[in-house]
């Protein structure tokens, strides 16, 4: 029996792809699709963290200050979560993440983001594991 494509798309994002057919449901269940031009911020920086997203396809840049001190500190694309770092702290948003490019994404706000760590434990291995290492970089630069 095929997969449905929802399921396909979600296997196939990194975050995910250790998830379970039951596990990939249960995420289904409590994300949302959206489709993002480029040129729209998707998170911003010292912002309260609300949602956190996973890119299925598309780019986006995360960058901290605004105008002539803006710094970029790299670029994001599908597979990545952002937005998890905020959620899981409990902290205001540590950059800005706009798209570069059209970019499919899921979203989920935060009660969803603790049911899917919940519904998903491998994924939520992987998200928090991305999230410590997020972490030191800030402390680092």
């Amino acid at each position: 029996m095929r997969q449905p494509d929802y399921l396909h798309t979600l296997a196939q994002i990194d975050v995910l792809s250790e998830c379970s057919r039951s596990e990939l449901n249960s995420a289904a269940s409590l994300l949302t699709r959206l489709a993002v031009p480029a040129g729209e911020t998707v998170v911003r920086e010292h912002s309260i963290g609300r949602e956190f997203l996973i890119i299925v396809d598309g780019s986006l840049d995360v960058t901290t200050g605004t105008g002539p001190n803006a710094r970029l500190l790299g670029t994001v694309g599908a597979g990545e979560v952002v937005g998890e770092m905020s959620l899981l702290n409990h902290t205001p948003r540590s950059a800005t993440v706009t798209t570069t490019s059209p970019t499919t994404l899921y979203a989920g706000n935060a009660r969803e983001f603790y049911a899917f760590l919940d519904a998903a434990p491998s994924a939520a291995e992987r998200i928090i594991a991305t999230a410590r290492v997020r972490a030191d970089a800030n402390r680092a630069a």
